[in-house]
């Protein structure tokens, strides 16, 4: 078992969704309507083409992103759940789990009162809470990988 909390998160690489997001909202933030080229900067329509108005505020999207990608997570210890989200987080203490659904992709946490999605938990995440869990979960086998399908070469 290991020995401190597993933290279950979104890979890395889902930043490089921000950065195509970025480079679109730079677009929408200080583009203009107007076509026009370097000349047309001393009419003081902005710098180049560049518009610096109420739209800059798109600019915050991207931004909300990477906070939303580097918070979401779902911390699995022997104290129990801790689920963060965007604006919160909540601690479900082994205690108030009944056990684990599943629909669809998602992983739920049952309680007496509900239920708590846990984000960014999948099928294959099942064995090791169990096993964080220490018995009050039933045990589960680690999920095993399933090979990409062989090509045939062809002749």
């Amino acid at each position: 078992m290991p020995s401190g909390p597993v933290v279950i998160r979104l890979p890395r690489t889902a930043y490089v969704f921000v950065v195509f997001l970025f480079v679109g909202a730079l677009v929408v933030a200080f583009g203009d309507n107007h076509p026009h080229g370097l000349r047309d900067s001393s009419s003081g329509t902005g710098a180049a083409g560049f518009d610096f108005g109420v739209r800059s505020l798109v600019l915050l999207v991207p931004i909300v992103a990477a906070i939303y990608i580097a918070r979401t997570a779902t911390v699995v210890s022997a104290d129990g759940l801790r689920v963060r989200a965007l604006l919160g987080t909540r601690d479900l203490p082994w205690s108030e789990v009944r056990g684990l659904l599943v629909s669809g992709r998602s992983v739920y946490a049952a309680l007496e009162d509900g239920a708590v999605r846990l984000p960014c938990v999948r099928l294959a995440h099942l064995g090791p809470i169990s096993r964080m869990s220490e018995g009050r979960l039933p045990e589960l086998p680690d999920a095993t990988p399933k090979p990409a399908p062989a090509r045939r070469r062809r002749g």
